[in-house]
């Protein structure tokens, strides 16, 4: 009895085996796509593309506003320093319309300069080169007219190796920090704006519809500069 209860238990074994082997070598299938789904995927990629790529041009556009505050912000914080350091006026200059040395400078570039404090008679020389403002972004020219900045006369400039006098819109600042009231009446508190397009003469040829542009405004009395949002001067 012992030997028949024995080889009952091996053939169960055996069979549980077998059952389990083959089931493992039987072949899956997965249930393929149909049309209608295919179609579905299909447009939703179309859908996501139309709608990307409007986002994308947008974030590229905001880069450059992005640097261009940047660089707006650090001219006025390097001029508003080495007046306060030197003891004397330091502006940042702007090449208006009236820029004869280069088209390329006109709306599009920014330079600090600084006073001799020994010899205020002698013109104001550079602070490093020029700063160009990014591709496709431009400061408004009403931001630079002489209503809303002063004119700084007898600058001293370079433009590739060759060395010029000529006057400027310009932010002055003086020995305390704050904006130069001593020189002329025009305090530039209206701020510097700039947008994204194109100046042809002093016509602006803006690229997008916004209504309110980056501005950096000025206190009076610290000179420090206040990044906001404004409609076009």
């Amino acid at each position: 009895m012992i030997g028949v209860r024995n080889l009952s238990v091996s053939l169960v074994i055996k069979f549980r085996l077998v059952s389990s082997s083959s089931s493992r070598l039987q072949p899956r299938f997965s249930q393929a796509f149909t049309l209608v789904e295919l179609m579905a995927v299909i447009g939703i990629i179309a859908l996501l593309a139309v709608v990307g790529v409007p986002a994308i041009k947008g974030l590229t556009g905001s880069g450059g506003r992005k640097q261009a505050l940047a660089q707006l912000l650090g001219a006025m914080e390097v001029a508003r320093n080495t007046a306060i350091s030197t003891g004397t006026n330091a502006a940042v200059i702007f090449p208006d319309s009236t820029f004869s040395n280069g088209e390329a400078y006109k709306y599009r570039s920014m330079a600090v300069v600084s006073w001799n404090p020994t010899n205020s008679t002698s013109p104001a020389t550079m602070v490093g080169p020029w700063i160009v403002l990014p591709q496709g972004i431009v400061f408004f020219p009403n931001s630079l007219k002489p209503a809303n900045l002063p004119t700084a006369t007898n600058i001293s400039f370079r433009i590739l190796t060759s060395s010029n006098t000529g006057n400027f819109p310009a932010v002055i600042f003086q020995s305390d920090g704050g904006l130069d009231e001593n020189n002329s009446t025009i305090v530039p508190t209206n701020g510097i704006s700039y947008f994204e397009g194109t100046v042809n003469g002093t016509t602006t040829n803006p690229i997008s519809k916004m209504t309110n542009f980056e501005t950096v405004r000025l206190n009076r009395y610290t000179g420090r500069a206040i990044p906001t949002l404004a409609p076009a001067p």
